[in-house]
């Protein structure tokens, strides 16, 4: 993991809607954190733009002290688990916790590793 630096970060729709306005975020490496709000406040419009799934207006984007506001979602080294249970729903939760590390060619000692910790963080080893 790497710490995650948002620095005024910005998203402009077409139209002028303002979605995120001048966000500051700082997230340490092996820190674990929330977004919470209102409907529409901007929580999964941030994390699409983290992600890489929505362009930033304005702003930078620091994953492990790179600027990453040009980078591509599959070069970014982060995920994120959609609301709306993106999930592949004829796989384990195991395969679906890796399928990200399987498709980006990871070692399985890693991936069992890597899935292993973040079923522990999250309480559902038994899943």
């Amino acid at each position: 993991m790497a710490e995650v630096l948002l620095k005024d970060i910005t998203k402009v729709y077409d139209g002028g809607v303002k979605a995120v306005d001048k966000v500051n975020i700082e997230v340490s490496d092996q820190e674990f954190v929330v977004l919470v709000g209102p409907s529409g406040c901007g929580k999964s419009t941030t994390l699409r733009m983290i992600a890489g799934l929505e362009d930033i207006t304005d702003g930078d984007l620091f994953i492990g002290g790179k600027r990453m506001n040009d980078e591509a979602p599959k070069d970014r080294d982060i995920a994120m688990v959609f609301q709306n249970y993106a999930l592949y729903p004829h796989m384990t939760v195991y395969d679906n916790m890796a399928f990200g590390l399987r498709i980006r060619k990871f070692p399985k000692a890693e991936i069992e590793a890597r899935v292993k910790e973040a079923a522990q963080i999250l309480d559902i080893e038994e899943l």
